[in-house]
């Protein structure tokens, strides 16, 4: 919609002449412009065919434009409204902005001055549209499946992600730990057609040979002792859905024969019985270790392997994908701030480049944990990190000079700012003083800054 043509109009005005003198100006000015006499047509009308703007008087007989617009509100919460009226008031121009009207103008209006309020009305419309859908679009691609990331990595396991889950194959999904593996894997199965079927998981490295065999496969009563009664096993229970393997580079020899010839003949044999169950599931695997390697080694079974891996997905590490971490970060301390009720607003710039900067050994999973820990001893909105993973609050001075790390004069500064604002309680005036400038100097920092925390 440009702002000199397609805006749809609706003007209600019990005067018949402010009426035909609106109509032939919004002829001039190429707007589409309907007219009601009444508040009641118009309302009608916009219940079939709304419009982009309505434009009221506030007194008519009959329905008000108080009213009109109160119900105007109900039917679209967002619709821009622009009131008038001849008995124009601050008590009028108050009333209706309670009531939700975008803007006011006294009558009798000059076109010209109406026309600036209805071209700024609906740019301010358009941008704010314009606002949503790019928020939608960013949040649709940092938190796609669950998860969180917009680098080229990312991005990759994305578009992998999409292909495969339509599909019913078997995948392997590889990442070291903490990198979301399982995650990954419940995407394939909850954007797959099986995704109204069970997921089920099991990881293959916790259970001994014994064990892992009655899980998968069940048991009939007797089978061993204290096998009391049948059990059903995790590939029945899977069975319609998705049965997930995590480390399955800890499964024995004779395990993965029996699996392999499971999967491929879609029948499993409960421990202890006779005859066979029919099942039908998709079998997905996860390793931290390399697979690939293990099988030239020998640990794992070539024809087992490859029976899983008709698509490989690989989940990057955090050190392969270092600008999702800033994201990350602010997810998770909003999380955590909800579930502990805490007043926090986020890291400070020199914590936030050691976090981006740090090795993440146990990836994804250990950030979380050093953010939530952050927020719980926390003492203050704005949260630090020390580079050590205590998240303890530090009383000194929180910067550290090092022949590696370099922060801008301007970083340093707002940081020393922020560390004397800490140890004053929030109090300006004596902040001020300690840092050997005024108060209003002080003030014009932290605007600046746009990070002033809530001492106050």
């Amino acid at each position: 919609m440009s702002i000199n043509s397609q805006i749809n109009i609706m003007f209600v005005d019990d005067d018949e002449v402010t009426g035909s003198v609106m109509q032939r100006n919004c002829d001039s000015a190429k707007y589409s412009c309907k007219v009601f006499d009444s508040a009641e047509a118009c309302l009608n009308e916009f219940r079939e065919q709304p419009a982009d703007l309505v434009i009221t008087d506030l007194r008519m007989p009959g329905m008000n434009g108080f009213d009109l617009l109160s119900k105007l509100r109900e039917i679209d919460a967002e619709i821009p409204v622009l009131v008038m009226t001849g008995y124009s008031s601050v008590e009028n121009a108050v009333e209706a902005m309670k009531r939700g009207a975008t803007d006011f103008i006294k009558k009798p209006f000059d076109f010209q001055e109406l026309k600036l309020m209805i071209d700024r009305t609906i740019q301010s419309l358009k941008l704010k549209n314009e606002n949503k859908l790019l928020k939608r679009r960013l949040s649709t691609k940092r938190h796609r499946y669950g998860m969180i990331g917009d680098t080229p990595a990312m991005r990759s396991l994305f578009s992998t992600i999409e292909k495969v889950a339509e599909v019913n194959c078997c995948a392997i999904i590889n990442g070291e730990s903490g990198t979301g593996k399982e995650l990954v894997a419940r995407a394939l199965h909850d954007y797959s057609p099986r995704k109204d079927a069970p997921f089920v998981a099991i990881d293959c490295g916790a259970l001994s040979d014994t064990l892992l065999e009655s899980e998968l496969f069940g048991h009939e009563k007797g089978a061993f002792t204290g096998a009391t009664q049948r059990k059903s096993g995790l590939m029945e229970q899977a069975s319609g859905g998705t049965l997930f393997l995590d480390e399955i580079c800890n499964i024995s020899d004779n395990m993965q024969v029996k699996l392999m010839r499971a999967i491929e003949q879609k029948h499993v044999m409960r421990v202890g019985g006779t005859q066979s169950v029919p099942i039908d599931l998709r079998v997905v695997a996860a390793s931290n270790r390399d697979l690939e390697s293990l099988v030239d080694k020998g640990e794992i079974r070539h024809d087992f392997y490859h029976r899983l891996n008709v698509v490989n997905l690989h989940v990057p590490s955090l050190s392969e994908r270092r600008d999702d971490i800033p994201a990350l970060v602010e997810h998770f301390v909003k999380d955590f701030t909800e579930t502990y009720n805490r007043n926090v607003s986020g890291f400070d710039s020199i914590s936030m480049k050691r976090l981006c900067a740090a090795e993440w050994k146990g990836n994804i999973r250990e950030l979380r944990n050093n953010v939530e820990r952050c927020v719980i001893l926390a003492d203050g909105p704005v949260l630090q990190w020390s580079g050590q993973g205590d998240g303890i609050p530090q009383t000194s001075l929180p910067v550290r000079f090092s022949e590696q790390e370099f922060v801008s004069l301007i970083e340093l500064e707002q940081e020393y700012i922020s560390h004397v604002l800490r140890c004053c309680e929030g109090r300006k005036t004596r902040a001020a003083k300690l840092l050997g400038i005024d108060k209003t100097t002080l003030w014009r920092k932290l605007r600046r800054y746009e990070s002033e925390p809530e001492w106050v």
